[in-house]
C-alpha cells in the first residue's frame, strides 16, 4: 500500500507550517520518502502542516490552486525543503517562496527556514542560500528544526491581570464644623430697652 504523508489539510484552520517543495512524483523515491517523513514528523508534534503534495488527487487545477494560495496566506512558517540543488530551482516552489517572503516583509513574525539534503548552501538559489540552511542528512537535523519551530510557533505569553488593590478603608466623614452662632446683639438691645422703660416708669411714680 502506498504511503501517504500526513497533512493538516482543513479549510477552517490556520496553518502553522507550509511545507514548500517541488511537485513530487507519485512513485516513492528517496526524495518523496524523505519529505513525507519530514511532514509526518512535524505533524506529529501537533503543528498544523500544509503539504501541497498531500492534497487529494481528485481536485481540479483551480481547486488545488485555491487551497495552496489560502494555506500560503495563513501559514506562520515556511519550511522550504528538498533533495538536490536542481530541485530548489523549481519555478513553482520559487514563486511560493517569493510570495511568502512578501508576506514576511509586512509581518516580521513570519519565518522561513531552508532544509536541504545533498546540496551545499552555495549551490541553492539566492533566496535560500542567503540564510541558514539545515542539512537534512545531519543526525541532529530534526532536533534543531523542532527547536527552532517551537520557539517561533510558541503561543504569546498571557498577560497577567493586574493585581487587585485592596479597597481603601472608608474613613468616617469628618463632622461638619459647628456653625458659629452670631453674637445676640438684638436681644441685648431689646433687653436694654425694656430695662430703660421699666426704670423710666418707676422714676415717674
Amino acid at each position: 500500500m502506498e504511503e501517504r504523508p500526513l497533512s493538516s489539510e482543513t479549510n477552517a484552520a490556520d496553518y502553522d507550517i507550509f511545507l514548500c517543495t517541488r511537485e513530487l512524483p507519485d512513485e516513492l523515491t528517496a526524495e518523496t520518502a524523505a519529505l513525507r517523513q519530514l511532514c509526518s514528523a512535524l505533524a506529529g508534534e501537533g503543528w498544523r502542516v500544509f503539504f501541497p503534495s498531500a492534497l487529494p488527487k481528485d481536485l481540479t487545477d483551480e481547486q488545488r490552486a485555491e487551497r495552496i494560495v489560502e494555506a500560503l496566506r495563513r501559514a506562520r512558517v515556511m519550511v522550504a525543503a528538498g533533495v538536490g540543488a536542481e530541485n530548489a530551482a523549481d519555478p513553482v516552489a520559487e514563486k511560493l517562496r517569493a510570495a511568502f517572503r512578501e508576506r514576511a516583509e509586512q509581518d516580521p513574525s513570519l519565518r522561513l527556514v531552508a532544509c536541504w539534503r545533498d546540496a551545499a548552501p552555495e549551490e541553492l538559489p539566492a533566496d535560500l542560500s542567503g540564510g541558514e540552511v539545515l542539512d537534512m542528512s545531519d543526525l541532529r537535523f530534526l532536533v534543531e528544526l523542532k527547536e527552532q519551530l517551537s520557539a517561533w510557533l510558541a503561543p504569546p505569553p498571557e498577560e497577567e491581570p493586574p493585581e487587585e488593590q485592596p479597597p481603601a478603608e472608608e474613613s468616617a466623614p469628618a463632622p461638619p464644623e459647628e456653625r458659629k452662632k452670631p453674637f445676640p446683639w438684638k436681644w441685648i438691645l431689646l433687653a436694654a430697652a425694656v430695662v430703660a422703660a421699666v426704670v423710666y416708669c418707676v422714676l415717674r411714680k
